[in-house]
């Protein structure tokens, strides 16, 4: 039960909007009877909300008898979810000097990282890498020795620099991986 519900909040954590037991099923390859426990203990515990929707068919429709109803879900409380099932991230590493020099210059090089933060050129690089990978960054001019980046305002999500992941990064579940046959 602790593995399901582990990737089901961490699958949900990446959604925003509604979902379903069946979207969050395909998504983590867990049948929905397994998914359907674990979004009842999470409403229970009040971090979801549960919405039910019932098809209202017209005159001219197909459909005959009681129409099925359908549950969708949404998270209740963002921040109480987060701090539940969220990535917990360490507090004033070198990951964080960056992204404050990040978000105060209009424009940096990876340069300016490694003077400012005071950090090695691998982990400046890894890390305007992963920011450029997650849409947060991107560069003014093509790719070269001293290319410029600047923040996506849009995408900026606050003082708190986002999660870019670990080693045991969420995979891909393998039915959307697989290749066509030619």
């Amino acid at each position: 039960m602790k593995g399901r519900l582990k990737t089901v909040s961490k699958v949900i954590s990446l959604r925003n909007g509604f979902f379903s037991v069946k979207q969050i099923s395909m998504e983590t390859c867990i049948g929905s009877k397994d998914v359907q426990i674990v979004f009842d203990r999470l409403f229970r515990e009040g971090l979801l909300e549960r919405f039910v929707l019932i098809p209202n068919p017209g005159e001219d429709s197909p459909l005959r008898g009681r129409p099925k109803k359908r549950m969708i879900y949404q998270v209740a409380n963002k921040n109480e979810f987060e701090k539940r099932f969220g990535p917990k991230l360490k507090e004033n590493t070198a990951a964080d000097r960056m992204w404050k020099i990040i978000r105060y210059l209009e424009s940096f090089t990876v340069r300016d990282l490694i003077v400012l933060a005071d950090v090695k050129k691998e982990n400046a690089r890894w890390f305007v890498k992963m920011l450029s990978k997650a849409k947060y960054i991107s560069s003014f001019r093509p790719v070269g020795r001293s290319v410029e980046w600047g923040l996506i305002r849009l995408r900026d999500p606050g003082p708190k620099r986002p999660f870019l992941g670990d080693s045991k990064r969420y995979k891909t579940p393998p039915f959307l991986s697989r290749k066509r046959a030619t």
